[in-house]
């Protein structure tokens, strides 16, 4: 098993990634509750019924990171990856998990920037630095890396596994709302003041409408807490917002963000109900920004919500029921409700804070990840000098292929397989990356792909790192299920740029070629005469067309039965389009032969700007469910301008009968420059 992502559309700024956590290994994924850092509150929303609906919040998280120290092929590895150079911030704790390598107590931190200790028992260190600067850690008889202590951490490490997010913090605009009357869009929030004058809570602690619990009943529930529960078992969201987002400039204050869970009385309890507003600035910087359906996403938010499977029952009794005469369990078949609202306007009425909500966005996420048995691999071949990547389920690539194969057929779903890989050199201690890659699967997924680094810095690098992110697409739906994986090698000279040398004991030989021009002075003139005189042209070949903004209209063709000569008929154009996008084009497949144009172009503002094939090598139209293809080349016609943008296909009786019986609707346009396909256009036919 290994940790599983699903991405959901919440908004056009905002991507939501839903991390499970490995099912496999619980325990890695579970924060300690105490009284320092890890602080536990609910907050009643009847006083002192806790069988009503209530909220988890203001749990801090610890101000801990945890790193997991192993060993790998004569280095210290991080995180799984070799020699690296830790970026901490001054002032935060860290702990490094020892208990993995053979003796633990030969692992040092060097240098007096901050306080070091290290307890044989639970074979965790512990470093807080005080003071910037750079330091080492080592380990006797391996190789180990750098740490650099300053202001600010690297974000693949500042945010601590401890941290879930749901914490009131002022400073960065961090909120949490509760429901204010009985209209469903009208919040009261705490940890806002719009005066200046900070009270965190002021409205539970001061305003005569709300029956729910004040400050001392959340202390009182903290203590509680601390007293009776040892630790949580957590699940994280991630919140990806888009590159240039702007809540403001569409006319809103912000967001609010709910999650909430059944209990078995019909009560769902509140496990976060964070609000961003205009003026906030917890997101973090994605140090590896994507582009996800042409939207680059590089920053985000995240939020970790207690797990609805395996959770500690210490938890679950205290937070929604124990089971006794009026208490409210956990629904065992209980999901997570997730609410996206966006905040229309902010208000001040008597000295307290709210907001009201508009356009809203509400679904369920399955407690328990369906897709725990699917694994992404990444394997060194046995058979040479290359790397195999590939999906699997249960542990067989064939089942992969036969369950991807099975949801097309049954559901019609357009789906594919994408895999991102990125690889990571070592130099000097730290990690960059040198390469990425894409592929993606349409068809043939019990086929793994077959990958060759080159690592540029093979002198140098002592070690780099092969990483891979599986990304099964339902195109149909925009929604992902992505898989990890990562590989580290220290046998970087073995994908150098240069391969070695093949060494030929044997002297070079001769080989003679015959039929070659004789070196007389007539055939130099002969030559020269051709060379100089042939004719000479540049050809431009489009190699990639960006697809966002694209449009098309399609049209059928009726040709003048006069003329046998399909180049040189006269067309007449039935049933033709307004230009749309691919989301809307649509055509029909009869039992019988069909001619189709399409007249492809670019939305520029309110005009339309056509793509020009004129030195295309080739414009295909293709058909697919997995099992067949077909692919249809562009036809020529005295009445088809491809410099605007017009393209003309044939689809034969026996071919159209065949797309009739495919199970995916789905057809494609790409034009061939050459050297590879590009895809510019889709759509999806009827029968």
């Amino acid at each position: 098993m290994a940790q599983s992502s699903r991405y959901f559309y919440l908004d056009s700024d905002i991507l939501l990634e839903f991390i499970y956590h490995d099912q496999g290994n619980p325990s890695k994924y579970q924060i300690e509750v105490d009284d320092n850092g890890s602080e536990v509150k609910f907050l009643d929303t009847i006083k002192g019924v806790p069988s009503e609906k209530r909220h988890l919040i203001n749990e801090l998280g610890s101000a801990v990171v945890n790193f997991d120290v192993t060993e790998t092929s004569g280095y210290l590895s991080v995180e799984n990856f070799a020699s690296r150079t830790l970026l901490l911030q001054n002032g935060k704790t860290y702990k490094f998990n020892l208990s993995l390598l053979t003796d633990p107590s030969l692992f040092e931190i060097s240098g007096a920037l901050g306080i070091y200790s290290y307890s044989d028992v639970t074979k965790i260190a512990q470093f807080t630095p005080n003071q910037n600067g750079i330091i080492e850690y080592s380990y006797e008889g391996l190789i180990g890396g750098k740490i650099i202590v300053d202001t600010r951490a690297n974000p693949l490490f500042a945010n601590p596994d401890e941290n879930t997010g749901n914490d009131i913090n002022q400073t960065i605009g961090r909120y949490h709302a509760v429901k204010s009357g009985t209209t469903g869009t009208k919040y009261a929030l705490l940890g806002y003041d719009s005066t200046g004058d900070y009270e965190m809570f002021n409205y539970v602690n001061n305003n005569v409408d709300w029956s729910g619990g004040n400050e001392t009943d959340l202390l009182n529930s903290q203590t509680n807490a601390t007293a009776n529960i040892n630790y949580i078992k957590y699940d994280s969201i991630r919140l990806h917002l888009r590159s240039g987002y702007s809540f403001a400039a569409r006319g809103y204050e912000g967001f609010l963000f709910e999650i909430a869970t059944k209990r078995n009385s019909g009560v769902r309890n509140n496990l976060t109900q964070l609000v961003y507003l205009n003026t906030s600035n917890y997101e973090y910087a994605n140090p590896k920004p994507f582009i996800l359906g042409e939207t680059l996403y590089s920053k985000f938010i995240d939020i970790k919500v207690p797990t609805l499977v395996e959770q500690n029952e210490e938890f679950n009794d205290l937070f929604y029921g124990d089971g006794s005469v009026g208490s409210s369990d956990l629904d065992p078949t209980s999901n997570y409700e997730m609410t996206f609202k966006l905040i229309d306007t902010l208000q001040t009425i008597n000295g307290f804070d709210y907001f009201l909500t508009g356009e809203e966005n509400s679904f369920t996420i399955s407690r328990e990840d369906e897709f725990q048995d699917f694994t992404v691999v990444v394997e060194d071949a046995t058979d040479g000098d290359y790397f195999k990547i590939y999906g699997e389920k249960d542990n067989s690539i064939g089942a992969f292929e036969a369950y991807i194969l099975n949801q097309i057929t049954k559901t019609s779903d357009d789906i594919v397989v994408m895999f991102d890989v990125d690889i990571f050199e070592t130099i000097g201690g730290v990690d960059v990356k040198t390469f990425q890659t894409s592929y993606t699967q349409y068809e043939d997924f019990n086929t793994p792909i077959v990958f060759r680094p080159v690592i540029i810095n093979s002198n140098t690098a002592s070690s780099f790192s092969v990483d891979v992110t599986m990304r099964i697409w339902n195109q149909t739906d925009n929604t992902q299920i992505v898989k990890r994986a990562s590989l580290t090698l220290t046998q970087a000279a073995k994908y150098g740029k240069r391969l070695n040398k093949l060494k030929i004991n044997s002297p070079n030989q001769l080989t003679e070629v015959y039929n070659v021009l004789p070196e007389l002075s007539s055939n130099k003139i002969i030559e020269g005469i051709f060379t100089d005189n042939l004719p000479k042209s540049i050809k431009y070949v489009p190699t990639f067309i960006e697809r966002h903004n694209v449009i098309a209209s399609k049209s059928k063709i009726v040709f003048d039965s006069s003329n046998e000569n399909i180049m040189t008929q006269s067309i007449t154009e039935v049933d033709t389009s307004e230009f749309v996008n691919e989301t809307k084009l649509n055509i029909d497949i009869p039992p019988f032969t069909s001619y189709y144009k399409f007249v492809i172009a670019k939305r520029k503002g309110d005009d339309v700007e056509f793509i020009s094939f004129t030195n295309a090598e080739n414009v295909i139209l293709t058909f697919g469910d997995g099992k067949q293809k077909l692919k249809f080349n562009h036809i020529s016609n005295k009445d088809i301008d491809m410099g605007e943008g017009e393209v003309l296909f044939k689809i034969s009786e026996a071919n159209a009968n065949t797309i009739r019986g495919m199970k995916n609707n789905k057809f494609y346009i790409s034009v061939n420059n050459g050297i590879d396909e590009n895809m510019i256009m889709s759509g999806k036919f009827k029968k």
